[in-house]
């Protein structure tokens, strides 16, 4: 992965304590960080973890703003020099009166000046309690001001940690409540290395876990992560958030995992359609293998629809060129590559689903090497409780352990270190054990 900002290359936009994902298309392309529109024309070619200061286009009413490099982000707490402060704040009285300006010299102010510095000096000189403020009080003063009027943002090099940052604090539903330290247990559980082939179902969390496992696979190794989802197409946004290179990321083999199992099982050409005759009892006993059949028959329909499409474009276009028919999609390469890695058996299995555990374990497991470990991620306890109680007795799995983690955040500030009041505490549960035979 290259230390230059690349167009293609997705990038984490840094202000302050806020991050965002962002995928650099183009040169001239634009992002939204609050309120403001910040073009980022002139970031390309320039290194990762490069500061850039906003500069406002026209007018700072219009929000609209161009970039250009710095050399470090300016504190307004080192521009501007506080010399006298109070002892406590129990004669300061909060009237809206405290401020000399109206609101329409602030207006005036934020339009003329060219430096944050400057507005929030000016204010600071009006005000008749900023000076009788504790320390404390003056310094949180400040950080709301910069908070509001900081120019400055960083471009960092995503990794797992932030992305996993970033989309958590977004919308932790959307990756299944999944938090970096249970991400790192799932790791450590299964006991990744750079040179098996792993096992992984993810029905939920944006490409997190499969980023997470192929980040630890590398670069330059014979590993394999079969990478096995419920639907048409596999979420990936944390996947190619890491800006893998292409040969790590060919390591990563997704396929649905319905597809898959029929392929495997059956050994025929899902693009030929579904064989009703070859369904057998065992089909019937299991839902994964039932539902192959039926998630078969729909990509089949779907292919020979592209097909069809196809052929009629190719005997438009010209006359004497012949169609280019029986294309297979690659859908169906990945499910042969997915059967062939299945057959040499898996060195770790991980499941990350919505759904109830219990079938897709039972299906999964079957691909295991004997003495290999598992792990299920769950973001409730009862399904994990349930199959907890169901496998215990079984002897084909041991030191089985039901685990959840729980993380707490800290402020870390001179003389004011304290947990933080409102954290989300909840990041799913963990059944780990190991495969016998």
């Amino acid at each position: 992965m290259s230390n230059e900002i690349k167009i293609g290359d997705y990038v984490v936009i840094q202000k302050q304590n806020y991050k965002k994902l962002h995928k650099f298309n183009k040169a001239d392309s634009s992002i939204s960080l609050g309120r403001d529109t910040v073009n980022l024309k002139g970031i390309d070619g320039c290194p990762y973890f490069s500061v850039f200061k906003m500069i406002p286009k026209s007018s700072k009413r219009n929000r609209d703003y161009t970039v250009e490099l710095a050399q470090e982000a300016v504190k307004l707490k080192d521009e501007i020099d506080i010399k006298v402060s109070g002892s406590d704040n129990r004669n300061i009285l909060d009237d809206g009166n405290s401020q000399k300006l109206s609101a329409s010299d602030i207006e005036t102010l934020k339009s003329d000046s060219n430096k944050a510095s400057d507005i929030v000096g000016t204010l600071i000189n009006n005000s008749n309690t900023f000076h009788n403020k504790t320390e404390f009080s003056q310094d949180k003063y400040l950080r709301k001001k910069e908070k509001k009027y900081f120019e400055y943002f960083q471009v960092i090099k995503p990794n797992l940690r932030v992305i996993s940052e970033i989309m958590y604090k977004l919308d932790p539903g959307k990756i299944q409540n999944l938090r970096i330290d249970t991400l790192s247990q799932i790791i450590t559980m299964v006991n990744i290395h750079s040179e098996g082939n792993h096992l992984l179902y993810d029905s939920g969390s944006n490409g997190l876990v499969a980023a997470a496992l192929l980040s630890v696979i590398g670069k330059d190794t014979n590993g394999k992560l079969l990478h096995m989802h419920p639907g048409n197409m596999s979420q990936k946004q944390a996947l190619l958030a890491m800006n893998f290179p292409e040969e790590q990321l060919n390591r990563c083999v997704s396929v649905n995992v319905y597809s898959a199992l029929r392929q495997f099982y059956q050994g025929c050409d899902t693009n030929n359609g579904v064989d009703k005759d070859i369904q057998t009892s065992e089909n019937d006993e299991n839902p994964l293998k039932r539902k192959a059949d039926e998630t078969d028959e729909h990509q089949s329909k779907k292919m020979k629809q592209e097909e069809d499409e196809e052929l009629v474009e190719s005997l438009d276009k010209t006359d004497g060129d012949k169609p280019r028919g029986n294309k297979k999609p690659k859908w169906h390469f990945d499910n042969i590559a997915a059967s062939e890695i299945l057959q040499n058996k898996m060195d770790s299995l991980v499941i990350a689903c919505k759904e109830d555990p219990q079938n897709i374990f039972n299906e999964l497991v079957s691909f295991v090497k004997p003495g290999r470990p598992f792990v299920i991620y769950y973001s409730a306890v009862e399904p994990l409780q349930q199959l907890y109680l169901t496998l215990r007795p079984r002897a084909n799995v041991a030191a089985l352990k039901l685990t959840c983690n729980w993380m707490r955040n800290y402020q870390v500030l001179p003389e004011r270190t304290h947990p933080e009041v409102t954290m989300n505490g909840a990041s799913g549960y963990l059944l780990s054990g190991y495969v016998l035979k």
